[in-house]
């Protein structure tokens, strides 16, 4: 009933100024913002609308003209007015208010929402310093895996319930992936190298051999190959083709990677941030990689995200640089922060299903959101956390 309430008020904007033309840029106006409009009904029809519409002249032949135009402008639109909104991940390792002497310090760890930060959910203890989370479907129930300070957390319960699988030996994990067609099958990065558990965290064994440097901020699997893995070390990027048996390094040897991400619909395509030089990018599995800085004024980036729509989208969160974007697969970069309060970014997030809606995690400045892909932010909660991981 509002959508053709709201059609008739778009109508009437056009014939009160006796003009069929302005009718129909009402009502592309309309159809572009119509999942926004919240009006009742004595602000939906103006006085004598309606009969107004059918003195014009061939009144029926112009209300379905309007009504397919309409239709079909705004068809695109209609999945997003009952699509139900996805949830968002968010993982905070600290807060800027945090304070040792103090015994109520601001909730951290893992938090979601589903309404783009109006409302948030806090899951597992309520203070554990965190890196990052993955997350699979297991028996219609969401399984999650925490990378912590003081190991790999668990919940195969939706998050109601956590353990530790991991022990002593196995601390300072900064990220896990699930291996897509078995999430039992999860690996470890951690401060000490690469581990890896086969019955869901039950046990553990230690993944290292033939890695150069055993400091490893992350690690994927390709999406199509649940064998070939790349973890970002110390001393540049390393590939496993077995599973994390073997590792052998690919690339940027001597560089400091702070990240490594993939993208997921063209898996060839890699790309890693530096903690001194940059962007560097891969189009053939890492065979080859090329330094990607023109217009990247600041080299310390922790962050990096394409758009899964297009592969020639990418974002970049740097130290103090705030971020940047690139539309040509990294060959310009142009700065991208109208908005934000703090330049320090240590995750990002382009939304699956809209390229223009971004996420960005700061450190000691919560989240922030941006709708146009990245031209503005705002901020939409988790004040004066240190947001380290995003995911959907």
């Amino acid at each position: 009933m509002s959508l053709i309430l709201n059609f008739i008020n778009a109508v009437n904007e056009g014939l009160m100024k006796n003009n069929t033309s302005s009718s129909f840029i009402s009502l592309a106006k309309y159809s572009n913002n119509f999942q926004n409009v919240k009006r009742n009904y004595t602000d939906s029809i103006r006085p004598g609308g309606w009969n107004q519409l059918k003195a014009s002249g061939g009144s029926m032949k112009k209300i379905v003209i309007i009504f397919m135009m309409v239709v079909l402008s705004g068809i695109a639109n209609f999945p997003r007015l009952w699509a139900k909104s996805p949830t968002l991940y968010v993982v905070t390792r600290s807060t800027k208010v945090f304070r040792l002497s103090n015994r109520d310090n601001p909730t951290v760890g893992l938090f979601s929402t589903n309404d783009q930060g109006k409302t948030w959910n806090h899951f597992g203890w309520k203070y554990t310093k965190c890196f990052s989370v993955s997350i699979a479907q297991q028996k219609n129930r969401q399984l999650f895996y925490l990378s912590c300070g003081n190991g790999v957390l668990k919940s195969d319960n939706d998050g109601k319930n956590w353990i530790i699988t991991t022990g002593w030996n196995i601390t300072e994990c900064l990220k896990t992936a699930i291996d897509p067609t078995d999430p039992n099958i999860v690996y470890a990065a951690t401060a000490y190298g690469i581990f890896k558990t086969t019955d869901g965290g039950q046990s553990w064994a230690e993944k290292n051999k033939g890695l150069t440097s055993t400091f490893t901020p992350t690690v994927i699997i390709d999406p199509n190959d649940p064998d070939l893995l790349f973890c970002a070390t110390e001393s540049g990027v390393h590939r496993s083709k077995n599973g994390g048996e073997n590792w052998e390094p690919i690339g940027l040897l001597g560089l400091g990677i702070r990240t490594l991400i993939q993208h997921p619909k063209n898996p060839e395509l890699l790309a890693v941030g530096t903690e001194d030089d940059g962007v560097f990018i891969s189009e053939d599995y890492g065979k080859t990689w090329q330094q990607k800085i023109n217009g990247l004024t600041h080299h310390t980036v922790y962050a990096l995200a394409f758009a899964p729509q297009n592969p020639a989208i990418i974002y970049a969160g740097t130290f103090q640089g705030g971020i940047f974007k690139s539309i040509d697969n990294g060959a310009n970069w142009q700065a991208v922060n109208n908005g934000l309060r703090l330049l320090d970014i240590h995750a990002l997030l382009v939304d699956p299903t809209d390229q223009n809606t971004v996420y960005a995690g700061t450190l000691n400045d919560g989240l922030w959101l941006s709708e146009n892909g990245g031209d503005s932010w705002r901020f939409i909660g988790l004040e004066t956390s240190q947001v380290w991981d995003i995911t959907m």
